[in-house]
């Protein structure tokens, strides 16, 4: 006895549309870059003010150009290192929004480093909050050359760089798989179309039944079958 096998039906995304959590992953990873990138101008500004403060404050001290030297260093560095992140953070966004499964890797690896770049950023401001630097030496000065409330804008920025590639992590995580081109099983995927035999041997119902092929006249079994004559 041979029955059909069904064909596995395999649902497909709606074509024109894409995920909530992909929409609000993107303009989160656009909304990160475009911070970043005002953050690290912002820096830039502020660094001027600061080495102009701090040289009227250690006016004549030979190491004092050292410092400037490095301020100005981690200032372009950020500066750069933010134009490069919102180059990336764009280009992942457009990925993710078309599907791509490299996209999804990459956008987790990023989220990954940045959340371990915000903790080491918190630890180091804790660290510097931590120890008081002694009155009348250039440590005291570069703090106190700094605006107010800047410590704590740092510590503000770190905790929110941390929670948002936390959220944009897990609504990666949380969109289905089939939008970033997993496909089910090819086993399942492939519609079976021979139906399944049971028995072997056995004809299948979809088959053309079997005709028995003619026997040929032979002379000599019409002679023997004729009455005597």
């Amino acid at each position: 006895m041979s029955y059909a096998v069904p064909t596995p039906i395999v649902a497909a995304p709606p074509a024109g549309r894409r995920p909530v959590s992909v929409a609000t992953a993107v303009a989160l990873l656009w909304a990160m870059a475009a911070a970043g990138l005002t953050y690290a101008i912002g820096m830039v500004v502020v660094t001027a003010g600061v080495v102009g403060r701090f040289r009227d404050a250690v006016a004549g001290s030979d190491v004092a150009d050292n410092f400037v030297a490095v301020m100005w260093l981690v200032a372009a560095l950020a500066l750069v290192l933010s134009l490069l992140v919102t180059a990336l953070f764009v280009v992942l966004g457009i990925a993710l929004r078309r599907g791509s499964r490299l996209g999804r890797g990459i956008t987790l690896g990023v989220c990954v480093l940045g959340v371990l770049a915000g903790c080491g950023t918190l630890a180091i401001l804790a660290a510097q909050r931590a120890g008081d630097a002694a009155p009348g030496t250039l440590s005291e000065a570069l703090n106190s050359a700094y605006p107010n409330g800047w410590i704590v804008l740092n510590v503000v920025v770190a905790v929110a760089q941390v929670v948002a590639y936390l959220v944009v992590g897990l609504l990666v995580l949380v969109t289905p798989r089939g939008f970033f081109g997993h496909s089910p099983s090819s086993e399942w995927a492939i519609p079976q179309t021979n139906p399944f035999v049971t028995g072997g041997s056995e004809p299948d119902q979809f088959s053309d039944p079997a005709v028995s092929p003619k026997s040929t006249s032979n002379p000599e079994d019409e002679f023997w079958s004729r009455p005597n004559e």
